[in-house]
């Protein structure tokens, strides 16, 4: 059994100007002010079972959750309020694993109980271009979550799959539901829905090649799959927006015991935005993204290691820059057997970081550019050091880093 007691106490008090004493006073319109006590209290008897065996092993638990949420409002007692809830939840796993071979699965059912800005029924006007109102007849959220995961490995062959797939339905979700009036000053409250959901899939497959001793190859490809789902108010109308993503990607790393690495990474995102309303228009997206790493060695005591990315959105505004090379550089020299380094690093080379990207989201679509740090050099000095001499080695540790 489990019981907890939170509470949140928050106490504001607005002023306004007097004229004949010249000085700011406490005001006399409670609207603006606020002392309220708002408590979450919930008991939680729970059962659980597990059972394990060499390669497989399963376990089940359940939680009975019985929550009380009151507020105490010092200022408009007619706001008090009072609400209990009963739920359950729930996770079960099953695994199966051996040197070769994973399989999982599990699943989660958790609740989640509505803050206090959502069930009160004051009137928020701190704000007088955002009115907030809530609603206390807010019934708790339902969160359905499965997970399955699977990968298979062949050492002496150098493959290996991976797949993970993610759902989440959830039940009675809170969402705010917003209008705008004559006077363009909007009035939010909140309303529980159905119909939301996320779906994940992420697949890849990997071949490491072995040139010789000192030299492999690691190939690598990929795809990822998400649809989203989320039910959404404007002006009073109901309405879904359905998001599908799809992400291809190509993967390529050359090693060279102690000369040098190469890493290259390709990825293509489609996305698709459709609305079953029609305050908004259907949104097609795609992304370009090129990735670079190379680290080489020269010698024993230095290194030289490049961060290049290329990203390419055709479907940004007119005015905004598409393609983008963004590129760091690092030169680094070690010495005193290795204990201190001497760094330079240079930011964003080709001066292009623009930061430029495109936002879509339930209500709009909003091409953003905003002014970031760009194209600076970097010198630093690190210093490794071992209070434990060889017995911090045996535990792992390899002192510590300071950077001037």
């Amino acid at each position: 059994m489990t019981i907890q007691y939170n509470t949140i106490q928050n106490k504001r008090t607005t002023f306004d100007f007097n004229e004949t004493t010249q000085q700011y006073e406490p005001t006399t319109n409670t609207a603006f002010n606020s002392d309220f006590e708002y408590a979450n209290i919930t008991s939680t008897p729970t059962v659980a079972l597990e059972y394990k065996k060499k390669k497989f092993s399963t376990s089940i638990k359940t939680d009975f959750i019985s929550r009380t949420l009151e507020n105490k409002d010092a200022l408009r007692p007619e706001f008090d309020l009072k609400r209990k809830f009963n739920a359950a939840a729930i996770r079960y796993r099953i695994n199966y694993n051996n040197p070769k071979t994973r399989v999982g699965l599990s699943y989660n059912l958790y609740n989640n109980a509505s803050s206090l800005r959502q069930l009160q029924t004051f009137v928020d006007v701190t704000d007088p271009l955002n009115i907030v109102i809530g609603n206390p007849e807010l019934r708790p959220t339902d969160n359905h979550n499965f997970n399955l995961h699977f990968s298979k490995n062949n050492f002496q062959k150098g493959v290996s799959f991976h797949m993970y797939t993610y759902a989440s339905f959830r039940n009675n979700a809170v969402v705010s539901k917003t209008s705008v009036n004559e006077d363009l000053v909007r009035e939010t409250t909140f309303e529980n829905v159905n119909g939301n959901y996320d779906l994940h899939v992420n697949a890849g497959f990997n071949r490491k090649i072995k040139i010789d001793s000192l030299r492999t190859v690691n190939a690598s490809i990929g795809l990822s799959h998400s649809t989203t789902r989320f039910v959404n108010f404007t002006n009073d109308v109901q309405y879904a927006t359905l998001t599908k993503n799809i992400g291809p990607s190509l993967g390529l790393r050359f090693m060279w015991k102690d000369v040098m690495e190469l890493n290259s990474h390709y990825n293509l995102a489609f996305s698709d935005n459709t609305f079953d309303t029609d305050f908004f228009n259907n949104q097609k997206i795609t992304m370009h993204r090129v990735n670079l790493n190379s680290r080489n060695n020269f010698g024993k005591h230095f290194e030289w290691s490049n961060n290049i990315n290329y990203n390419y959105n055709p479907n940004i505004a007119d005015g905004f820059q598409k393609s983008v090379w963004f590129w760091n550089a690092t030169l680094a020299y070690s010495f005193m057997k290795d204990k201190a380094a001497l760094t330079l690093k240079a930011y964003d080379i080709l001066n292009q970081n623009n930061n430029a990207r495109r936002i879509v989201n339930q209500n709009f679509i909003e091409d953003r550019q905003s002014t970031v740090l760009q194209r600076y050099f970097m010198l630093s000095f690190s210093w490794k050091f071992n209070t434990l001499g060889k017995a911090g080695e045996v535990r792992g540790g390899r002192g510590y880093r300071v950077v001037y």
